[in-house]
């Protein structure tokens, strides 16, 4: 693979540049504290399963594909649920904070797979290695609406010894939005324009409101403490280096498949920074939110380096 940093290192620039926009905004007296749980609701009610759906729904149907689309799934699964398992303890050995342990394990776990994951997979290894990338995005929804957000209740005391309303998280717009997309997708059906236009319009929102509300998270924070919490230093360095790595090399020893494409967009996906949906989860299910802002701005900021020497890796 030839790698092109200077186009990977754009498209994550341009990205985080978001993120300053809700900060600023913030600064400005433009957005208060009202606005994140507004903000949330929407994108997790509407924008965002709007992307999943169109994302696999609008793709020309290949049976080639499903193969490979049926491995790159499970493989995810087991992938994402065996690092935040040993996220949950690799925190407690690193003695994280009682109250940030919970989102330690899963900034550690979920990366950007969608905002991020997409439009690299697409620059790097075109139009198959992103329809890969939707699909397994498909296992790290399921991975990270049940056990991930389980793991974010940890760390409130209010939520200690409750029951998550498990209906609500399989019942989800994201996951019957996931259901849908693959019924069209292996239906074959023609979504007509007049639904999928709107569809199209309320997707492309997904990306800049989340990274927005990023910024608007990182605004609470003084920035002077973003540097010297080292706990989220230990987060960046097992999110972008150690986990990506170590899967990387167990795939050299262990293919999946034939088509080297799978293991290399786990491996990529993997590498991603800390999922921008992190803000938006820690706000519904009372997750510490100032801790998880920390971890994403400094995962963000040096995935610029670190996706470039995993790529190199893979």
């Amino acid at each position: 693979m030839n790698l092109d940093f200077f186009t990977v290192a754009s498209n994550l620039i341009s990205l985080f540049s978001l993120i300053a926009v809700g900060y600023a905004a913030v600064h400005c007296g433009i957005l208060d504290d009202r606005a994140m749980p507004v903000m949330s609701s929407f994108l997790m009610k509407i924008t965002l399963p709007c992307t999943i759906f169109i994302s696999l729904a609008q793709r020309e149907y290949d049976p080639a594909f499903l193969n490979d689309g049926i491995i790159i799934t499970i493989a995810g699964i087991a992938v994402f649920a065996v690092m935040l398992y040993a996220s949950r303890y690799i925190s407690a050995l690193l003695k994280v904070p009682q109250n940030c342990r919970g989102v330690w394990a899963f900034t550690a776990t979920f990366s950007n797979s969608g905002f991020m994951g997409f439009p690299i997979s697409l620059i790097l290894f075109g139009g198959n290695g992103l329809a890969l990338a939707v699909m397994l995005n498909i296992a790290f929804n399921i991975v990270l609406f049940t056990v991930g957000v389980m793991e974010i209740m940890r760390d409130n005391p209010s939520q200690a010894g409750k029951k998550m309303d498990i209906k609500s998280v399989i019942f989800s717009g994201i996951n019957i939005a996931t259901v849908l997309s693959l019924i069209f997708y292996f239906g074959r059906i023609i979504i007509p324009d007049t639904v999928a236009t709107p569809l199209n319009y309320l997707s492309n929102i997904t990306t800049p409101l989340s990274m927005t509300m990023i910024g608007v998270a990182l605004a609470h924070t003084k920035s002077s403490k973003i540097f010297r919490n080292i706990h989220a230093w230990t987060n960046a360095l097992f999110s972008l280096i150690i986990y990506p790595v170590m899967l990387c090399l167990l795939l050299k020893i262990f293919p999946l498949s034939s088509n080297p494409l799978v293991a290399a967009v786990l491996v990529l996906v993997v590498a991603m920074p800390a999922a921008s949906i992190t803000a938006v989860v820690c706000e519904m299910y009372h997750g510490n939110i100032n801790f998880a802002a920390k971890a994403m701005f400094i995962q963000n900021l040096f995935s610029v380096l670190t996706i470039p020497f995993i790529c190199m890796l893979i």
